[in-house]
């Protein structure tokens, strides 16, 4: 009897807490829990993230510890949200900075010049998700007993409640309060991802989120479930490959590689970011590497590169927009034999950026490949 007294006192308290911590969420979703220990949403922080620490520690408002990220980096940290303290080190800032309830109680998207805004629901108890088979209804918990009370039946979550009526959640549209746009105080945009939304049936989360084995829960034997972890573009950047396509062409004094954007989004847009595309011919036993061609977006002010904060201007952006398909020729003639190999891939930090931020190239600047294809002559 005091057990189920306990256990009764305990759930209640549950259900009263908000919000839900994760480790409350691993007790169904213990493949969920952990993948997401990898993932940049438990790493946003700047006790974690150590190029967005960098960055941070360069804005004037550090220095009085103006924390001016929160609304993206940590919006778990309800103290720090709501005002009542600084900046610190703690238990959320350093394990759930981005929490599995921030993503999953999004209501809405607000669409500001400045920046998007989510906007949470005010429902206890109540978490979004997508299922086709399932789409416009909710699920909720319930405890059904049978045969004099013997047999107990039980459908729903005791934690939450599921909402599968949220178009956010089919369209990627949950991703956009934090993943679309960005200005600084002087009204510049620093970055913008340039989202043609609905014009592609991939999306934010059909990409960067992509199907793999294992129940979505312990209750619930789902062959698969949307990956949680490590965002696909580092762990398994092969994941993201069928954005990006590549195609040779040869001419009578050289060849054309063209690159396309399969992508509803303009790729690598981030000023921090450098995307190249590489091509190298084996002829006898030989490399011979051709020039690489860069795509960046850099922005500075007084026609010279600035931080994020003091930038006004675009200087340079030959970045590859949303479904653009572009050309790049090579004054190499091919012979009988050849192969060819064409790479395209990014840096998460420029190389020649790192050293300004005080970090090392060798461990923040790793070229990540996310399309590579051979072409025999």
């Amino acid at each position: 009897m005091k057990s189920l007294v306990l256990l009764s006192l305990v759930t209640g308290s549950l259900f009263a807490a908000a919000p839900l911590a994760n480790n409350t969420c691993k007790t169904c979703h213990p493949k969920i829990y952990k993948e997401y220990q990898n993932s940049y949403h438990a790493n946003a922080s700047v006790y974690k993230d150590k190029v967005f620490a960098a960055i941070w520690h360069k804005h004037p408002a550090s220095k009085k510890n103006n924390f001016q990220c929160k609304q993206c980096h940590t919006p778990s940290d309800k103290g720090l949200m709501e005002g009542k303290y600084k900046l610190h080190k703690n238990a959320v800032q350093l394990h759930e900075p981005i929490s599995c309830q921030t993503c999953h109680q999004i209501k809405d998207v607000e669409k500001h010049a400045k920046a998007n805004k989510n906007i949470y629901t005010t429902k206890p108890k109540t978490f979004y998700a997508a299922d086709p088979e399932k789409k416009g209804t909710k699920v909720e918990f319930k405890e059904e007993r049978s045969f004099l009370g013997l047999f107990t039946k039980t459908t729903g979550s005791p934690y939450h409640d599921i909402d599968y009526s949220n178009e956010l959640y089919y369209n990627g549209g949950s991703c956009l309060g934090c993943h679309d746009h960005k200005q600084n105080a002087k009204g510049f945009t620093v970055c913008d991802l340039e989202v043609k939304q609905g014009d592609t049936k991939e999306n934010c989360i059909s990409c960067h989120m992509p199907k793999v084995k294992g129940a979505v829960a312990n209750q619930k034997a789902t062959p698969v479930h949307s990956f949680h972890g490590a965002s696909a573009l580092v762990s398994d950047p092969s994941k993201l490959s069928k954005t990006v396509a590549l195609t040779l062409k040869e001419g009578e004094k050289g060849f054309d590689v063209v690159l396309e954007n399969k992508a509803n989004h303009t790729l690598a847009p981030h000023p921090l970011r450098l995307a190249q595309l590489r091509v190298t011919i084996q002829r006898d036993g030989e490399t011979i590497t051709l020039p690489v061609r860069n795509f960046a977006r850099v922005i500075g002010a007084d026609g010279k590169p600035a931080f994020p904060w003091l930038a006004d201007a675009v200087l340079k952006d030959t970045t590859i927009k949303a479904f653009e398909k572009r050309s790049f020729t090579f004054d190499k003639p091919l012979q009988k034999g050849d192969v060819v190999t064409v790479e395209f891939g990014y840096y998460k930090v420029n190389p020649k950026i790192a050293p300004k931020l005080e970090l090392d190239p060798k461990e923040v600047s790793k070229f990540i490949v996310l399309k590579k294809k051979r072409f025999t002559i």
